[in-house]
């Protein structure tokens, strides 16, 4: 029976492009977002590989919604080994133009479906051996100005990864970070839109991660730069 990666966050981008490279690999795909229409190229993308794909419709920052897409993951493809979250970023400008409600959305969102989906796949991990929690992040602060959303948010990437890597490598599961140096250019520049080494990079760095070759690698912040 094939492995099975739940991804996030592949509607385009650099996420679109990791959830064709896992198929690539031999995974079954499930995809959850919230607007299938999105999804269509992605979805066909995976379906091209020769793999199986289903489109669960769900809110990963909602528990209840989170429980839901997993059953039915379960019952169509089998249990996820692999979950892969895309958290894209979103610098919202200087400090003294950020709202209440700009900080809310711009970084409790991510952090909280990172921690939803992640809590979600650690008992079926458990009951089939093990797993691998990925986090593909282009959320580098680097101490840019207007960049305190990413900043936060890839320090709180940081630190929840490194806590459950401990917590649950008893269990043979993994947890990483996938993240751009400061300098490198952004996760849209795909290379199926020819576009740059860095994100080529991002790609094999997730497909390593995902293997079984990486099974000893975990709490770990793999910042991924130029090359070119």
């Amino acid at each position: 029976m094939a492995r099975v990666a739940m991804v996030t966050g592949a509607a385009r981008g650099i996420g679109a492009d990791a959830s064709v490279r896992l198929a690539e690999d031999g995974m079954d795909i499930a995809v959850l977002g919230t607007d299938e229409a999105a999804h269509a190229d992605t979805l066909r993308r995976i379906t091209e590989t020769g793999r199986r794909c289903v489109f669960v419709a769900a809110d990963v920052a909602d528990a209840a919604s989170v429980d839901s897409a997993l059953a039915r993951v379960h019952s169509e493809l089998g249990d996820p080994v692999v979950l892969l979250s895309c958290v894209g970023a979103v610098d919202r400008g200087p400090l003294r133009e950020l709202s209440d409600q700009d900080w809310t959305e711009a970084v409790g969102g991510p952090l909280r479906g990172v921690f939803v989906t992640s809590r979600a796949v650690v008992d079926p991990m458990i009951k089939n051996g093990g797993g691998r929690i990925l986090t593909l992040a282009d959320v580098a602060g680097g101490g840019r100005p207007g960049a305190a959303r990413n900043s936060v948010v890839e320090t709180g990437l940081a630190g929840f990864t490194r806590t459950i890597a401990l917590e649950l490598r008893p269990f043979g599961i993994t947890a990483n970070v996938v993240a751009p140096e400061p300098s490198a250019t952004d996760l849209t520049a795909t290379p199926a839109a020819g576009g740059s080494t860095y994100a080529a990079g991002a790609l094999d760095a997730v497909r390593f991660l995902a293997g079984d070759g990486a099974a000893a690698v975990s709490g770990q912040i793999v910042h991924v730069a130029m090359t070119a």
